[in-house]
């Protein structure tokens, strides 16, 4: 393994001294554009540039770096210390000697703390030092995933990892009592994804009708799109502003909770035709759902982890009234827009129940009666009509 490591190095530093040679020559998004093209991606070509830019003028660390003796990343690490507070060539071989034998980790916290010496006598402390290097990053990778990556002081971040493990804790507390199969890692995920989406509800809940305190969505803007097949009579081809796909089940699971702005495009993809925005569910429909329901339909999880689901979907003219309405979590919404769960109310009690599809229960969509294309245009029209 040790051995394996060295190769990586030397493989790396051969790379970065390829990087330095055509940046010279072309200029460093050059550079960061050709390996991308040849492979590497988009963010570790970047980075790769920036290493290579700033080691041009730290010759010693960016021959450690060529030969192998520490790697890219522990090379821009130095280079970046080095431009925030310049290190003298005693400094810098001494560096590329510790991270001959120290990790990753300890090696970036070596980095740091020789930066702090050399910056003690500049007036700042070392919350307001660290606070000064504080940076946050969100990009895609190549699977289509996003990746947040976030380096704050620890002041910062000490509260930031006090309300995830809060949030996170909540989370167990459902799990526990209801039975999801979510992983530490994913329970982290959909806290995170909580604590940025989601914000205290303005008119708090009883807490024994929450299990805590309530949230509600905060206001984020999210562009969707889809093709309407006139002949089917339903939407096709749904994706994202950037054109990433996503399913028609996850663009009526998100409908069912949105801002809607209908709009319609011509062939060439010019607007013809745009309507007034209409919210699905209002503040007020939605504490009536969380007293009514009491939580989501399908598992019982508390009610501000819960979407407003139509019983007859928005699309087929259903209703944005409490009778249309019931409460779901986002595991048990897939599986009424994915698995053909249907919701039920027992005429007795007046509870609403998540049901299992029948063996027997084609796999098809309840669909009103086939609508041209003309025909949504007038419908639109009605509901929406144009300011002119």
């Amino acid at each position: 393994m040790g051995e394996a490591d060295s190769l990586r190095r030397r493989a790396e530093g051969y790379l970065v001294g390829l990087i330095v040679r055509y940046g010279e020559l072309e200029g460093w998004n050059a550079a960061a554009s050709v390996c991308h093209q040849f492979g590497v991606g988009a963010y570790k070509a970047r980075q790769l540039a920036k290493t290579a830019e700033a080691l041009i003028t730290m010759p010693d660390v960016l021959g450690a770096v060529q030969h192998g003796r520490i790697s890219a990343d522990q090379g821009g690490m130095v280079a970046q210390s080095h431009k925030r507070a310049p290190m003298s060539g005693q400094d810098q071989q001494e560096l590329v000697t510790l991270g001959g034998w120290q990790g990753h980790d300890e090696f970036k916290k070596t980095v740091a703390a020789r930066e702090d010496q050399r910056r003690a006598d500049d007036g700042m402390s070392r919350i307001e030092r660290q606070r000064a290097r504080r940076s946050a990053r969100v990009f895609n990778t190549s699977g289509g995933m996003v990746i947040l990556h976030a380096e704050l002081d620890e002041i910062a971040g000490d509260r930031v990892k006090t309300a995830l493990g809060a949030m996170s804790t909540k989370m167990l507390i459902d799990d526990t009592a209801h039975d999801p199969v979510r992983t530490f890692e994913q329970r982290n995920a959909d806290a995170l994804v909580a604590l940025i989406t989601q914000q205290p509800a303005e008119a708090p809940m009883p807490r024994s009708e929450v299990g805590g305190c309530a949230t509600r969505p905060q206001k984020t803007v999210l562009v969707v799109t889809a093709e309407y097949d006139a002949i089917e009579s339903r939407l096709i081809s749904a994706g994202l502003a950037d054109g990433s796909p996503i399913d028609l089940d996850e663009l009526r699971r998100l409908a069912c909770d949105a801002e809607i702005i209908p709009m319609i495009f011509s062939a060439d993809g010019q607007p013809l035709y745009a309507g007034q925005a209409r919210r699905s569910v209002t503040k007020t429909q939605l504490l009536a759902l969380y007293r009514r329901d009491r939580g989501c339909v399908g598992c019982g999880i508390r009610p501000q982890t819960c979407d407003a689901h139509h019983i007859q979907p928005w699309e087929h003219n259903g209703p944005t009234n409490i009778d249309n309405l019931v409460l779901l979590c986002p595991k048990c919404h897939r599986k009424v827009h994915k698995h053909r769960h249907t919701i039920e109310r027992n005429p007795q009690t007046g509870r609403y129940t998540l049901q299992p599809p029948t063996p027997s229960q084609p796999p098809t969509t309840t669909r009103t009666a086939p609508r041209t294309a003309n025909r949504c245009l007038r419908e639109l029209r009605r509901q929406w009509p144009p300011n002119t």
